[in-house]
């Protein structure tokens, strides 16, 4: 009766409360106050499951991917996704990493397939794979993430804060909270790859982590320490707090891998910055240690060369032992057996940190793009001189001025020219700029040229159909790498704008005095090579043409003081000469009425025959088949640059093709030939000229008889032809009484005025391309003077491929060179290591250039390793050792003082248990604990596996 009481009061006080609660309630809704939903969902319970959607969203219940081959976790692609959740305080980052392995399928045992346990995922194999055990010991900014380094795990999700350097997590509480949700959310979801969460600060690079299977789970720690004790730096400690960690069941002995890293003396070259003309740069290397060695260049000096001064190469010696049982080998503070004459693996690695002239100057005139100020906010205006009073205050001074007495073969004796460069405002003093003008134009500076310009020009190294650049060493790649070196270390912008302002006044002064652009190859515009190159072969083609109007016109005066009858008679006897050579003779005896296709008829035999040039074979005219076909004299074509092509083609494409002014357009060339032709045929007709003109468009045809004769073509015949409207428009007027077709006055002072009114950044856009050009070809030439071309033949390759892309794009905007300037100047590292690798190797005293150019090959395939030691053991139990030479040159470097340069270990314990286990009902997994010992710091990674049937 006690208890039942007892049970009366507390359903009598649980009455009491609830009556209580809602009246406390009804009166908390009447003052409109707040009441907590406590059945509402947890921020633990909302993180997992935004987590738990992640991954079922990443398949992570499906094992991916066979067994991974030797090293491939070092070698392959990572795919890495991010997702960002909100959870307390802090937004939290999920990152998803899986390695992108050349294979993929269903996992396979890697030993006796039959007596591997169901329960086993990916994650476990690859804890107990020894192929990917040891990565290379040189980090860099691309390598693979940590845990894939420590456990040799192909996939894996991560948890840590977004903003981890400042907000990371601290306390034991935060730990638990969300390796928790890991685990819960694992399970649910059925998850078969790891999940990590990243404590204290991101530098540590600590971890904690759980994977789960159906009948396993794997826990993952962390721990390091500073001060380790001496017996836990060693392997038979290790061993110790292993075997601790196990359960009793495991009975097998463990397995062992270890590797020992050894650091040599840096290696320091000196190699001294050269800038053209040495105005007094490169002292700075004068205090830095290290052996001088001078880069041999034979070609391309605009351009600087040479390393800073703390490039260097450092190496590394690794003796690896892949798998061991614990009781064959001995190691402790007293003895022990990894040593490198032991070792049965050993390879040396490369880091090189160099730094090269040319790819910094390169890069720096790439933020020349951005640069929009025009040149004249550096120079001043006028600085092309055209109307500066200062320079010519009387106009009549033109007159007086010298004139050159004819214009011989590269003469070039021209008045002085110190007003070029001494009103240039700029960084450069006046010496310095004509030193750079010499460069540009040796010709002009006869005592000054050091640099003439070859007749050849390098054509075997130039394919214009290639990269849209110019010729070799030619005016345009000469100009493009001093506006670089001037960028870089001659003033900056400022250098810059003083050098192409110089330039452009040096242009005009060749133009004023009828001389053509030294440095450019000869003809019309090559549309194949860059605009600028196109703009000074349209200069130079002006400069031809005014040259030849000049002498036309001064033979016409010569001709104007013959007399009257001197020409009438000189007349009257060539066309007796001209009628005694011809087969049939011209007779003017009395006007012929010919019709001209529809249009009136009208006297043509009264015309006299003008600008001929010579026969047509012997092509005779369809009227008159007693006359023969003559050539006449025409005007050149009309050269066009690039832009001038696009401008023209923009303009036609508004107007349309029906539109009056395009058709004059395109056929102002066609009424200039059809003009010269009937002035020369006075009776051909319109299919004559087609004859000579479009031999194409004159068809051979077979009538209904049976018999050939020719005709127009269907386009020529076509109503409206526009051929036809032209022809019924020509008049004969030969060439010297025609209009100019090109005004090579008004074009040269076009090109002048292009070059005159670029901003920087349009200056940038006309010179890139022949700079980046430039540049591979003088890298090209270094490798060539050292005798290592054909080691980086197939990277030179590719990046001149690159760069061919780039030169022909077709967008308006500049290139992106990020990508092929980071190639460039890898490929210069990879040279100052190749030298560095040299002096290693005792070149030429100890060792040959091919043995050592056969080994750094092999550097450049493994990711900068090199093996020297490789036992292995034959048929008959012998030792064989590769790379013999450069392991015996390093030995003795090692024996001096080994303690010293022993700068890591790495031990890797492994223990999978009875592997016949799962049979007796025991699901027994993979333990695994690496240890990384630096000094007297110790590294404990471990991943320990529990049965959870019982669980």
């Amino acid at each position: 009766m006690r208890t039942a009481g007892n049970l009366q009061f507390v359903y009598f006080s649980l009455f009491l409360r609830k009556k209580f609660v809602k009246i406390m309630a009804e009166e908390i809704d009447d003052n409109d106050f707040y009441r907590e939903n406590f059945s509402a969902d947890s921020d633990w319970e909302v993180f997992n499951v935004q987590l738990g959607e992640l991954l079922q969203k990443w398949d992570v219940a499906v094992d991916m991917g066979a067994p991974l081959q030797p090293e491939e976790l070092f070698r392959c692609k990572w795919h890495v996704e991010t997702e960002r959740l909100d959870m307390l305080r802090n937004s939290i980052a999920v990152d998803y990493y899986e390695a992108q392995t050349t294979e993929k399928g269903s996992p396979t045992a890697e030993s006796e397939p039959g007596s591997v346990c169901l329960q086993r995922t990916n994650c476990h194999h690859d804890l107990m794979s020894n192929l990917n055990t040891f990565g290379p010991p040189i980090r860099s900014s691309s390598e693979l993430h940590t845990l894939a380094r420590i456990y040799g795990l192909r996939r894996f999700v991560l948890l840590h804060p977004v903003q981890a350097s400042g907000n990371y997590m601290k306390s034991t509480s935060e730990f638990n909270f969300f390796l928790s949700a890991a685990a819960v959310v694992a399970a649910e979801v059925s998850s078969v790859v790891p999940i990590f969460v990243q404590i204290h600060d991101p530098k540590w690079n600590f971890y904690t982590g759980v994977a789960m299977a159906p009948a396993l789970r794997t826990h993952f720690r962390l721990i390091g320490l500073e001060q380790a004790p001496s017996e836990c730096r060693y392997l038979s400690g290790l061993l110790t707090i292993f075997h601790d960690k196990l359960p009793s069941a495991y009975t097998q002995e463990a397995r062992v891998s270890v590797r020992t890293t050894y650091t040599l003396d840096a290696v320091r070259i000196r190699m001294p910055l050269y800038v053209p003309f040495n105005h007094g740069l490169g002292s700075e290397d004068i205090a830095i240690d290290g052996d001088v060695e001078r880069l041999d260049v034979q070609h391309f000096y605009a351009l600087p060369h040479g390393y800073a001064p703390e490039s260097s190469t450092e190496s590394y010696l690794v003796y690896t032992w892949p798998e061991l049982s614990e009781s064959v080998t001995f190691d402790s503070e007293q003895r022990t057996d990894f040593v490198p004459s032991k070792a049965p693996l050993g390879k040396i690695y490369l880091s090189v940190e160099a730094f090269s002239y040319l790819s910094l100057c390169l890069a720096d005139y790439q933020t020349v793009g951005r640069v929009t100020r025009s040149l004249e906010s550096y120079v001043g205006r006028n600085f092309s001189g055209m109307s500066s009073g200062a320079e010519r205050t009387n106009p009549l001074d033109k007159l007086t001025e010298h004139k050159l007495s004819g214009r011989r073969e590269r003469n070039y004796e021209l008045p002085s020219q110190e007003s070029l460069t001494k009103r240039l405002p700029g960084p450069m003093t006046e010496k310095e700029l004509i030193e750079l003008l010499a460069y540009l134009f040796p010709d002009m500076y006869p005592e000054m040229a050091l640099f003439p310009y070859a007749k050849q020009s390098f054509k075997d190294k130039f394919d214009p159909m290639r990269i849209k650049s110019a010729v070799p060493d030619s005016l345009v790649c000469r100009l493009s790498c001093l506006l670089a070196t001037c960028h870089a270390h001659l003033g900056s912008l400022e250098g810059m704008a003083q050098l192409w302002a110089a330039f452009t006044r040096q242009l005009r002064l060749l133009w004023d005095n009828s001389l053509t652009v030294p440095g450019i190859a000869p003809g019309f515009p090559d549309t194949r090579t860059c605009l600028l190159h196109q703009k000074l072969q349209m200069l130079n083609v002006c400069v031809e043409r005014r040259l030849q109007r000049e002498a036309f016109g001064k033979r016409k005066q010569q001709q104007t003081k013959v007399t009257a009858q001197q020409q009438q008679s000189e007349a009257d006897e060539q066309e007796e000469e001209e009628d005694e050579d011809e087969d049939d003779g011209e007779f003017y005896d009395c006007d012929e009425a010919i019709p001209s296709s529809g249009s009136p008829t009208k006297a043509v035999l009264s015309l006299k025959p003008e600008g001929r040039l010579k026969r047509l074979g012997q092509e005779r005219l369809l009227d008159e088949p007693e006359e023969y076909l003559y050539v006449p004299e025409t005007q050149e074509p009309v050269p066009k640059t690039e832009d001038q092509l696009q401008d023209d083609a923009e303009v036609m494409l508004k107007l349309g093709p029906g539109s009056g002014l395009s058709t004059q357009m395109m056929c102002t060339s066609l009424l200039s030939d059809m003009e010269a032709f009937k002035a020369a045929n006075p009776r051909g007709r319109m299919e004559d000229f087609i004859r000579w003109y479009s031999p194409k468009d004159w068809e051979q045809v077979v009538d209904d008889n049976g018999e050939s004769r020719h005709q127009l073509s269907v386009r020529m015949t076509t109503e409206g032809n526009t051929w036809q409207k032209v022809w019924e428009q020509a008049q004969p007027v030969p060439v010297a009484r025609q209009r100019r077709l090109f005004d090579d006055t008004n074009e040269a002072l076009k090109v002048l005025h292009y070059l005159e009114t670029r901003n920087m950044s349009e200056i940038y856009g006309l010179t890139i391309i022949p700079t980046l050009h430039t540049g591979i070809l003088k890298l090209i030439d270094i490798y060539s003077n050292a005798q290592v071309q054909d080691i980086f033949a197939s990277h030179i390759e590719q990046l001149l491929n690159d760069l061919c892309r780039l030169s022909r794009s077709h967008s308006n905007e500049l290139p992106q060179l990020e990508n092929l300037l980071q190639e460039l100047s890898e490929l210069e590292r990879r040279f100052y290591q190749f030298k560095c690798f040299e002096r290693l190797a005792g070149y030429p005293k100890r060792s040959n250039l091919s043995e050592i150019k056969r080994q750094f090959e092999e550097i450049l395939k493994n990711d900068n390793c090199c093996t020297i030691v490789d036992k292995k053991r034959g048929a008959a139990g012998d030792v064989v050792c590769s790379g013999g030479s450069l392991y015996e040159l390093l030995s003795p470097k090692l024996e001096q003082d080994i303690s010293s340069r022993l700068i890591s270990k790495d031990y890797v314990i492994r223990s999978d248990g009875d592997t016949k286990s799962g049979e007796k009902g025991l699901y027994l997994g993979p333990q695994f604990m690496r240890a990384i010992v630096t000094g007297e710091k110790l590294r404990l990674c471990g991943a320990f596996t529990e049965s959870t049937v019982f669980v």
